[in-house]
């Protein structure tokens, strides 16, 4: 079983890349009548993710910051951890057969608390909160009746395209890919140019990145710690059920969301939870359904019962197969790349940052406060504070302004 990597909490949506990756080969998927059981090494994807987990975790400051604020709030992780059940089977043995790292499955957990139907200020959508550049990208088309985003399966499919995609991008440094997850390809690369033209180290610890993108790694740093040690934090891991798990339901023609609920007893809750996907209360189009493993069986009969011809059970979770691991360099050089970053690392890049980062302007005749801060990418409230001003009105030419300009991006 390959050895594998990283992610975490908080339901924050990053800026994803547009670039656009060669598709991805299918889960592989049988047709049955009877939903099969989990294999047995994936009965509970959690501590699958426990045993297998391989990254090592630098014990720095943001990272324990991180770590003790989960612990402090672990009743609302554990709730958050099992509400990944029906959806954790499916992450997991996708990952597994794309050989990639394990952890992965977490992310979810950070970017949506595993809530396919929560949705961004910036219009990222389901799981792994996929926003519509992304998805334009990856050939998802939106309709008025499906938001493939909010899908299990293709939001899985398209995340992990692009995961794949970034992580070749940045020559298998998965924090940098993570990094890039969240902010976007481009503002990971310039903070990387920026850091490469004062002669600063280029790894992610180093750049100087979006506040939010500086607590996302860190927070996945920190959920793999809770999660491979956390008996040590008090901390329980869900007990899953594969019963629980969803299978696809093939139905091949239009039906209310209301006559399945008829059918199996699902409340229409959790029908629509299941399949977020759906923007309406009726299938129509692509015809299938998500439902846990303990009712497929049950709405299959029923649909047969009723005349759907072409309905059919699809398993998604083949049995999990012995596979080569070809991530292991990327996992090792990621490891050996930031085992030794320290806390007095991380305080000589924010100084160096604040050093090169600092400017002093001297204000022209025609300048104004407003014109001088949209320049320099700024706030004008920003350059009062830095420069302990009460009033804007006040400046005159030959004044001096010292500015903190972000990674270089003064005009």
């Amino acid at each position: 079983m390959k050895k594998l990597f990283i992610i975490l909490i908080v339901a924050l949506a990053g800026c994803q890349t547009t670039s656009k990756k060669p598709a991805e080969p299918k889960p592989d998927t049988t047709v049955i009548t009877t939903p099969k059981p989990a294999p047995a090494d994936l009965q509970n994807p959690w501590v699958f993710i426990q045993n297998e987990s391989q990254i090592n975790i630098p014990l720095n400051q943001r990272i324990i910051a991180e770590r003790d604020n989960f612990i402090k709030y672990k009743i609302s992780f554990e709730r958050t951890a099992m509400r990944s059940e029906p959806y954790m089977y499916f992450i997991v043995n996708s990952l597994h057969q794309r050989n990639m790292p394990i952890e992965l499955a977490l992310l979810p957990l950070l970017e949506s608390a595993y809530n396919p139907l929560a949705t961004s200020s910036a219009k990222a959508a389901g799981l792994w909160q996929i926003v519509p550049i992304t998805a334009s990208a990856y050939g998802m088309s939106k309709n008025q009746w499906f938001d493939p985003r909010r899908d299990l399966i293709e939001s899985t499919n398209t995340a992990l395209n692009l995961l794949e995609y970034l992580n070749k991008s940045f020559d298998g440094d998965w924090l940098l890919t993570l990094a890039a997850y969240n902010a976007g390809e481009g503002r990971v690369r310039r903070a990387i140019a920026w850091n490469k033209s004062k002669g600063l180290p280029t790894h992610y610890w180093a750049l100087n990145l979006p506040k939010e993108t500086m607590q996302y790694v860190p927070k996945m740093l920190a959920l793999i710690d809770i999660v491979k040690h956390c008996g040590n934090y008090g901390i329980t891991l869900p007990e899953l059920d594969y019963s629980n798990a969803l299978v696809k339901v093939d139905i091949g023609e239009k039906i209310k969301l209301e006559r399945v609920s008829q059918f199996t007893d699902l409340t229409m809750e959790e029908l629509k939870t299941y399949n977020a996907g759906y923007s309406k209360q009726i299938l129509n189009g692509p015809f299938h359904l998500l439902v846990p493993s303990s009712y497929a069986e049950l709405l299959y009969e029923r649909l047969v019962s009723e005349n759907y011809s072409q309905a059919e059970i699809i398993d998604l979770i083949s049995a999990t197969q012995q596979a080569e691991l070809n991530d292991a360099y990327a996992i090792t050089s990621t490891n050996l790349k930031y085992k030794s970053i320290t806390d007095i690392d991380l305080q000589t890049y924010a100084q160096q940052h604040r050093r090169n980062s600092q400017i002093v302007y001297q204000v022209k005749p025609g300048d104004n406060l407003s014109m001088i801060a949209k320049n320099h990418h700024v706030k004008v409230s920003e350059i009062l504070k830095w420069n302990n001003l009460k009033n804007a009105d006040r400046l005159r030419p030959g004044d001096k302004l010292t500015i903190n300009v972000r990674n270089g991006s003064s005009s």
